[in-house]
């Protein structure tokens, strides 16, 4: 078995009919994050910092991992965002 554990994930979402689209916020914050990971990778021993600086996940990413971690018995464990990224790869066709 799998845990995921993505933190913010963007996508479309749809409340009461209207359609919310969280990757108009989500995909640029991750491509910035992305940017000035390099920047960012020494504040990751401060407390906290996960939770503030962890770029957020497509759910398309999200649901290929899944996918990859149902039908591959290699994935098992709790499952990181740079590890859900990489299971997306993996699935990808």
């Amino acid at each position: 078995g799998i845990v995921l554990r993505p933190g913010f994930i963007y996508g479309k979402r749809k409340v009461d009919g209207f359609e919310i689209p969280l990757d108009l916020v989500g995909e640029p914050v991750e491509r910035i994050l992305k940017a000035v990971e390099n920047f960012t990778k020494p504040l990751s021993s401060l407390p906290a910092s996960d939770l503030l600086l962890a770029p957020p996940v497509s759910v398309d990413d999200v649901a290929s991992a899944v996918i990859n971690g149902i039908a591959d018995d290699d994935f098992f464990g709790v499952f990181t965002i740079d590890q859900i990224k990489e299971a997306a790869k993996n699935v990808r066709v």
